[in-house]
């Protein structure tokens, strides 16, 4: 699957890190679902390297393993952050 732009609303600390917040896809009907992030992994630490996913991460690209609840489950999803376009993508 390709990875898609979605929305994501987060938070900038006085340190200049990233989190993710909340999330807002839009499902096969075509509606937007919104989703809470309820834990977050910061990958962007580890320089260079290509996630699952095939995506090559690298310095101006911020990854983060986040879990959601959807339906009553957990699930992980990985989301990216392209600093030099200003867009997040996600890769479920």
């Amino acid at each position: 699957m390709q990875p898609r732009a979605i929305d994501v609303i987060c938070q900038h600390t006085r340190k200049g890190e990233l989190i993710p917040i909340k999330l807002r896809i839009r499902d096969e009907e075509g509606e937007f679902q919104s989703y809470a992030i309820r834990s977050y992994r910061d990958l962007s630490h580890k320089g260079t390297y290509t996630m699952p996913n095939g995506i090559v991460a690298t310095s101006n690209i911020l990854p983060f393993d986040c879990k959601i609840m959807v339906f009553g489950q957990e699930k992980l999803v990985h989301l990216f952050y392209n600093s030099r376009d200003n867009i997040w993508r996600i890769n479920m």
